[in-house]
């Protein structure tokens, strides 16, 4: 498995709104293979992966990532920043970052905070410098952005370890699906969808859903169990066991007859599914499924270890796996699978 653009999508820094390094990598593999591209207002990108007059379906991953921004800078050198997204509450003291600075410059530093009963307050980057001057000759400034500073790497028994695998695994996906699907003849058209900002209120998926109008969305995210190393049947989300699909998060319950079809497809493919439910949070398909009149939405994704930190960990075999599953539903969207899978008459 070539994971040369995964590395390059994991080590991209890019927050809410300030995509670009991700969508970069869009683009450069949008103009490979010939494609037309759109933007929605907030920057979300989208591919168009084929012409074709049958349904119009949208698959999406969001390429924000959770962080920090540069809220001040002291008199003594310190980098005052604040969370964006939702970082985990251990994650936010001592570790390595790197701040992107208004100009492109990237310069490396160590997160810190003040620990009382479990919380981590008062966020502060410590570049070595010991006045604030010297942080300004640097070129930081308010309103730079912040990002944890982990090298992409591959782990033995195949599995790979990152950054922002949330949602940069969802981003590989559509670059995978534009890599083996690029001209296949489809009875759908297909839209691969780059959202923004969705760490930060689930925004780019409402605002590209709206650009599109799809008849179906599948929606590409991952997730991650409290207890990394627990195996017991509760933990659906457990790496090298399948990709996931969501049955229910705070944001949006899929329809039945759409859980059912994916699980169709996964089972004439002989892939294992785990099927998941969120106790807290959601993902785009939160804002994707309420677009227009209402969207039939579903949420696939390759599990991971540890999530919204400085690293995770998946396994290529998920990978593999819920790109096979992918390209399966792409073939199987035909016009009246999905006049089937929305007709709520019968």
């Amino acid at each position: 498995m070539d994971l040369s653009l995964l590395k390059a999508l994991s080590e991209a820094d890019a927050i809410a709104s300030n995509e670009q390094e991700v969508r970069d990598i869009l683009l450069q593999q949008a103009r490979h293979y010939d494609k037309e591209v759109q933007f929605d207002g907030l920057g979300s990108t989208l591919i168009r992966l084929n012409q074709a007059n049958g349904p119009k379906i949208m698959i999406c991953a969001h390429m924000d990532e959770v962080g920090f921004m540069v809220r001040s800078i002291s008199r003594e050198g310190a980098i005052d920043v604040i969370p964006i997204g939702n970082v985990r509450m251990t994650a936010r003291t001592l570790q390595p970052v790197r701040i992107t600075t208004r100009g492109g410059k990237k310069i490396a530093g160590l997160l810190d905070g003040d620990s009382n009963k479990g919380e981590i307050s008062n966020l502060r980057v410590d570049i070595g410098a010991v006045s604030g001057e010297e942080v300004e000759q640097a070129g930081i400034n308010p309103g730079d952005y912040v990002t944890f500073n982990t090298p992409f790497s591959e782990q033995p028994n195949g599995r790979v370890m990152g950054k922002a695998f949330d949602d940069r695994l969802g981003c590989w996906h559509l670059l995978e699906l534009l890599r083996e699907l690029h001209n296949v003849e489809l009875d759908a058209e297909v839209w691969l969808a780059a959202t923004s900002s969705e760490e930060v209120g689930l925004r780019g998926g409402q605002t590209a859903t709206r650009l599109l109008n799809p008849d179906i969305a599948i929606v590409l995210d991952t997730a991650c169990w409290a207890k990394n190393f627990d195996y017991s049947p509760a933990n659906h989300r457990q790496i090298g066991k399948g990709p996931m699909m969501v049955m229910y998060d705070k944001t949006m319950i899929p329809s039945p007859r759409l859980t059912q079809f994916v699980e169709q497809v996964a089972e004439e493919n002989a892939i294992a599914l785990q099927r998941d439910m969120f106790s807290n949070g959601g993902t785009d398909g939160g804002s994707v499924h309420l677009s227009g009149y209402g969207v039939p939405t579903v949420v696939l994704g390759p599990p991971t270890r540890h999530g919204h930190c400085a690293a995770s960990i998946a396994d290529e075999n998920d990978l593999k796996h819920t790109h096979q599953l992918l390209v399966a539903l792409v073939k199987k969207l035909t016009r009246s699978n999905v006049d089937r899978l929305k007709d709520f008459s019968r």
